[in-house]
């Protein structure tokens, strides 16, 4: 394994939103993508000394999209039927698409739903094949309450955030069993 390091880590809750000012799309959102959002934003990467063809992005989303996709079927209920401004959310991708938009991103990028032990082998993957000099790593888990009440878990909403470099400086030097994002 080549020398990886974590040069920035950050995370993002559901209180990070309401005082968020990332312009008129943000308002717009599902939660994921606004933590996801919030979480990247916050590692403070200046994504113009970089070539953004080579930054990767790997997400996990640990619901996927269900907590929009239960939201928006309950549209079906209310008048005027289902939102189509919600309906681009119901992907677990659409964070993705996001951070790819707002940064100018064009490097690999993928999505997996489940854990965030996904994310890091990925990137790792990504960076030492030589496809990409860095990676934005993000693992998001939305479960509203409409949601925990379904499949019986507790509500969450929280996302984390790294970017792993090949090189350089940083705040630690990733070890071959690192897997967790979460912690």
């Amino acid at each position: 394994m080549s020398k990886l390091v974590v040069t920035a880590v950050s995370q993002a809750t559901e209180s990070d939103v309401a005082s968020a000012r990332l312009g008129t799309r943000f308002g717009r959102m599902d939660l994921m993508s606004q933590l996801s959002l919030l979480a990247v934003e916050s590692l403070q990467i200046n994504f113009d000394e970089l070539p953004r063809e080579r930054i990767a992005i790997c997400l996990v989303a640990g619901t996927g999209s269900l907590s929009t996709d239960v939201e928006y079927w309950k549209g079906r209920e209310t008048p005027g039927g289902f939102s189509p401004t919600l309906f681009t959310y119901t992907l677990p991708s659409a964070a993705l698409g996001e951070l790819a938009i707002r940064h100018r991103l064009t490097g690999p990028q993928i999505c997996f739903v489940g854990s965030s032990k996904n994310v890091l082998p990925e990137a790792v993957d990504l960076i030492e094949r030589g496809e990409a000099n860095g990676c934005v790593c993000v693992f998001a888990n939305v479960v509203s309450s409409d949601l925990a009440k379904l499949i019986s878990i507790p509500k969450a909403a929280n996302a984390c955030a790294l970017f792993l470099q090949n090189s350089g400086e940083g705040l630690g030097e990733l070890e071959e069993f690192d897997r967790d994002m979460e912690s």
